[in-house]
């Protein structure tokens, strides 16, 4: 293991498990964790075998690790985005930032910043449904399904993941009502990541439509997304692809199937391979900006009950 990737790692004790698969991963070392909690850092590395660590900013501008992944909820805040606009390594993040969408984008954005994963839309399984999307033909309708099992992995991030996804497909809608479920009001202040189940419902200005539901103690991780339009019916999930046409006839299957249906940890880990490889896919437009544009929309129609018009926001945020 000697020619390992070294990750560091930053996390709660919740997802420890996460975190290991993340390590089986072969060419994946876990060299440095810690968390938020200082006990808990102590047990999370230990139970990590990895060196601990105490503070997240001093650790990035250390040199014995290769790639950062940063899980921990509200942990990407301004002072580290700072501190990882300044470094040349790379870090990955499963945890949207913490802050108001108007501050992130007052700063440079031309600077070095941490990558989100895993997407699915940067997916062996998505990337090779995009080679049938090219013949598909008009996209009608989609439904995206994502749902968090006993890992770890959040609502919050689900959720940036699937809003990634259904901007790629159908780009900025009309309008959308977000509803959640759950104990609880929705936090109104936007550096409180959303919790619970989430139900989103998508309008386009070409008469498409979308939904997304997002949920959380699902037992066990999963991504699906189906969608509908005239080529027939595209079903991409994290075990592979099939499509069908309108009559039902099997068009192509198992495009980008894996032999076991991976962990949220076992993709999250190939990932950060990638990312520390540089071989992990670039968009020629990055749009991050949309994504948490939709995700703020989401956000204010949990806790409004009304309808939200994410293209208003991002209007009004570029013109700040």
């Amino acid at each position: 293991m000697s020619d390992a990737t070294r990750c560091l790692i930053w996390a709660t004790g919740g997802q420890a498990d996460l975190i290991r698969a993340a390590g089986d991963v072969e060419g994946l070392s876990i060299h440095l964790a810690g968390c938020p909690e200082t006990e808990d850092g102590r047990s999370l590395a230990e139970s990590l075998g990895a060196e601990r660590i105490d503070d997240l900013r001093s650790a990035l501008i250390r040199d014995d690790w290769d790639v950062a992944w940063l899980l921990a909820p509200g942990c990407l805040d301004e002072d580290i985005r700072r501190t990882i606009r300044d470094i040349t390594r790379p870090v990955a993040t499963s945890t949207p930032p913490a802050d108001a969408v108007q501050d992130i984008f007052s700063e440079d954005s031309g600077s070095r910043t941490a990558r989100f994963i895993p997407l699915m839309r940067h997916g062996r399984p998505f990337r090779g449904a995009e080679q049938i999307l090219e013949s598909f033909g008009s996209l009608q309708s989609a439904h995206v399904e994502m749902i968090a099992g006993s890992d770890g992995v959040t609502s919050a991030s689900l959720l940036f993941d699937a809003m990634d996804l259904i901007h790629g497909l159908f780009g900025m809608p009309d309008n959308l009502f977000a509803a959640r479920a759950g104990q609880g009001m929705p936090p109104r202040d936007p550096k409180v990541p959303l919790t619970g189940h989430i139900v989103v419902s998508l309008r386009y200005p070409n008469c498409s439509a979308a939904a997304v539901s997002i949920a959380e103690g699902g037992g066990k991780w999963s991504r699906r997304v189906a969608i509908l339009g005239e080529g027939g019916r595209l079903i991409v999930s994290d075990d592979g692809v099939e499509w069908l046409s309108s009559e039902g006839e099997i068009l192509d299957a198992g495009r980008g199937q894996t032999t076991d249906i991976p962990s949220a940890g076992e993709v999250a880990g190939h990932h950060l391979k990638r990312i520390a490889m540089q071989r992990e896919p670039v968009d020629e437009v990055d749009s991050t900006f949309e994504t948490l544009c939709l995700c703020e929309a989401v956000r204010l129609s949990c806790v409004t009950g009304q309808v939200e018009d994410p293209g208003r926001i991002a209007k009004m945020l570029q013109r700040l």
